[in-house]
């Protein structure tokens, strides 16, 4: 299975097309594999096919990133929507999500947003409390070939064992043509948007298991970002911590992300009911 090969599909919602792909049995466990922010669906390229052996992945662009379409403007809330519409689309059960960096904040969200839908959240190096950064640069950058454009991929933190293939594989994903040259498919209205206190609004709120997988040399996340999680949840967070792995741990080892994964995704059996405890 390759997930580039899938077919694109897609669902409109509040007006803005948001592609998707899916691979697996539709019988099997869902499980929605949410970008990071300034990404695509693509990044999860080498994790879904394993994952499709047991599950049914269903894996979307969030709008303004990839091939979905482009909003005048993007919130929390909007990006919940987004996956609630694709889960609407999939006629998937209660789901659990999978979100790499920003994209385990809208997690947080969706599963805020809509309890019901969601069984469980995997939380793969997002950083909570957010890191305080300067506005990015919103305005679009044009090249004037595929190749200068290739050439100016860098991973954001940049540290990674990832296989070179893939990472070039991932970054062609990323670009699109059009008359003024080459450029990313990326909205740059999209970065940045998240605040501490809408994510820690979202945190008090949820019902479902949560779970952790960090890089053991991640920038980002370590074990006193988990237990403030943890803190502010009230409840034991496991969590796996992936050996050599940096930030973008679904690139730096695939077979370690996604044994990660199985292991802290929750069951269909589960039920919102009960599973959240206090911690001693």
């Amino acid at each position: 299975m390759d997930l580039f090969t899938a077919p694109i599909e897609t669902v409109i919602v509040d007006g803005c097309p948001i592609r998707f792909r899916q691979l697996g049995s539709r019988e099997g466990e869902p499980v929605v594999l949410v970008h990071g922010g300034a990404a695509h669906h693509g990044w999860w390229s080498a994790v879904a096919p394993r994952l499709a052996r047991r599950r049914h992945v269903i894996v979307p662009d969030l709008s303004g990133h990839g091939d979905s379409g482009h909003r005048g403007s993007y919130t929390g809330e909007a990006w919940a929507d987004d996956i609630i519409g694709v889960l609407d689309a999939t006629a998937a059960g209660p789901a659990t999500l999978v979100g790499h960096s920003m994209g385990g904040l809208v997690a947080i969200c969706t599963a805020a947003r809509a309890p019901d839908r969601i069984l469980s959240l995997v939380l793969v190096d997002t950083r909570i409390p957010l890191r305080r950064l300067p506005p990015p640069n919103r305005l679009p950058r044009w090249y004037a070939s595929e190749e200068e454009a290739l050439g100016s991929f860098r991973l954001r933190p940049a540290g990674s064992v990832a296989d070179p293939t893939l990472l070039r594989r991932v970054a062609r994903a990323g670009l699109r043509h059009d008359e003024q040259g080459w450029r990313w498919k990326l909205d740059p209205k999209t970065r940045r948007l998240f605040t501490d206190d809408i994510v820690e609004a979202a945190l008090l709120s949820l019902r479902c298991p949560v779970g952790y997988v960090y890089g053991e040399h991640s920038e980002l996340v370590d074990e006193e970002v988990v237990d403030h999680v943890a803190s502010k949840l009230r409840t034991a967070v496991p969590r796996v911590r992936v050996p050599r792995a940096f930030h973008h741990v679904p690139l730096d080892d695939p077979d370690a992300c996604t044994a990660a994964i199985e292991e802290l995704a929750a069951p269909r059996r589960l039920r919102h009911e009960g599973q959240r405890g206090t911690t001693a």
